[in-house]
């Protein structure tokens, strides 16, 4: 490889050779120091290669021989210059593709993150680009070691993470923390009510039953108590666990001014145009509208190769007039506002329970209105409730008058 490179640069000769005696230009190549390669003979004489220096001095010597040689084909890096010798703006386009190429090479153009699972892929792009890891960057500029420990520190779902630069991509390769699992803990407890109800069913898989269907328990009352006795009657502490579904009583009050103010947007938009090319913004359109409260948006049009979005593109930067309007309510918006509200009380805070029953009275008052709305929900009321071994003790034998302290 080396040695087509080096011939390349001097230019190569392949020519032929006709006559009595070829061999004796061979000969007289080998005492006069002319170096030949491939040689072979045909049929009309012989053929080989040599630099295109040494066929200069290669014609004497065919005369000296008697033989004669023509040039069949020339190849090489001075045939070519001579060639373009008289196009000088090919030249000099070549030089400036040359040195373009070098330019861009100094600047980071895609980046591609490797392992990411669960974490969003924009958010870590935003935070890279914060840490100046992003396309159009100075990659001689960039500090991987601080773009690594700000991602690290940012996001706590990472656990370990590498930022490696080649030519002109970024690799980031991530890993992401593996959720610790749920040790079933072995400290006893006892199930206690976390809110007022009735019983309507008691499921219990270990502990002993305190309650019954159809009984009335207070929030904190003991439901289900990790204090057992055994068959030897012994006693004996475990981790009571069930569940206790009881019907339970539930308010929520909702309130809503007679005048909202809301913001809206106009049909008034000013929208700007520029071109981006690595860290260089060129406007491409100009507006001169200005709104003392807006909303923007801004859409990108980068050029993709491959799938790849290059640091190369048009940005659309609009932004929407907004404005501030007053607005009267009325019963019929303010119980559709009411309903909306309930319906998703129900649905984020009550989602697993199952509703029974439901009242809903709306008054108008002089601010406004006011919404109460009366439930009753079937839910687990069953909660745990960690204790010590001593404090079981104490609670299944309590001590009586007169006992040491």
């Amino acid at each position: 490889m080396l040695l087509n490179g080096i011939r390349f640069i001097k230019g190569t000769v392949r020519f032929r050779v006709s006559g009595k005696s070829p061999e004796r230009l061979l000969n007289l190549a080998a005492q006069r120091g002319v170096l030949l390669w491939n040689a072979h003979p045909t049929a009309q004489g012989m053929e080989g290669e040599t630099a295109a220096r040494d066929y200069r001095r290669l014609r004497p010597l065919a005369r000296q021989a008697g033989v004669k040689t023509k040039v069949l084909h020339k190849h090489g890096a001075p045939f070519w210059a001579a060639k373009y010798r008289g196009r000088f703006g090919l030249l000099i386009g070549a030089g400036l593709g040359a040195a373009l190429l070098v330019f861009l090479s100094q600047f980071l153009w895609t980046i591609s993150i490797v392992g990411q699972e669960h974490v969003s892929e924009a958010r870590l792009r935003s935070l890279l680009a914060e840490s100046g890891v992003r396309p159009g960057a100075y990659r001689y500029g960039i500090d991987t070691a601080q773009a690594r420990r700000d991602l690290l520190l940012q996001v706590d779902e990472l656990s370990w993470l590498s930022v490696n630069i080649v030519g002109c991509h970024a690799t980031v390769e991530i890993k992401e923390k593996t959720a610790k699992p749920e040790l079933d803990s072995r400290t006893p407890c006892n199930l206690k009510a976390s809110s007022d109800g009735v019983i309507t069913k008691v499921t219990v898989g270990e502990g002993v039953t305190q309650v019954k269907t159809g009984s009335g328990v207070a929030k904190g009352d003991l439901l289900v108590s990790g204090v057992a006795l055994s068959a030897q009657n012994t006693v004996r502490y475990v981790r009571a666990k069930g569940e206790v579904l009881a019907d339970v009583y539930s308010e929520k009050e909702l309130t809503l001014p007679k005048t909202v103010n809301y913001i809206s947007l106009t049909e008034n938009k000013a929208e700007r145009t520029e071109l981006r090319f690595l860290n260089l913004r060129l406007p491409c359109t100009l507006s001169f509208k200005h709104f003392s409260e807006a909303a923007c948006t801004e859409t990108a049009d980068w050029l993709t190769v491959d799938r790849t979005a290059l640091p190369l593109g048009f940005v659309t930067q609009t932004a929407h007039e907004l404005r501030t309007v007053q607005r009267e309510v009325d019963e019929d918006t303010a119980r559709r506002a009411f309903s909306q509200s309930l319906l998703l009380y129900e649905l984020f805070e009550k989602g697993e329970s199952t509703r029974l029953d439901k009242q809903t009275s709306v008054k108008t008052t002089a601010d406004g209105y006011t919404c109460s709305a009366h439930y009753v929900f079937n839910e687990n009321i069953a909660e745990s409730v960690d204790f010590s071994v001593e404090e079981g003790y104490n609670n299944k034998y309590p001590k009586k008058n007169g006992d040491s302290q």
